[in-house]
């Protein structure tokens, strides 16, 4: 079964299995910044720490267009 929501962990794992080099800060900055559109911020702490979800589905489209693109 596959999972219904993904961490940063995961996703950055996938990403550089196909060759992008990503850390989780990197990622999440991307996420809150726009530039990874399959995640979205829930909430922040007011320490500072952000609340990420990110659905399969939504990182799998876009990693099949993106990613399959850089690899091929």
């Amino acid at each position: 079964m596959t999972k219904f929501r993904l961490t940063l962990a995961d996703v950055c794992r996938d990403m550089r299995k196909h060759g992008v080099k990503m850390t989780a800060k990197t990622l999440a900055d991307g996420i809150e910044a726009g530039v990874f559109p399959f995640g979205k911020i829930i909430s922040i702490s007011e320490g500072g720490i952000r609340n990420i979800l990110i659905l399969t589905k939504d990182y799998e489209a876009w990693a099949d267009h993106y990613l399959k693109e850089e690899t091929a």
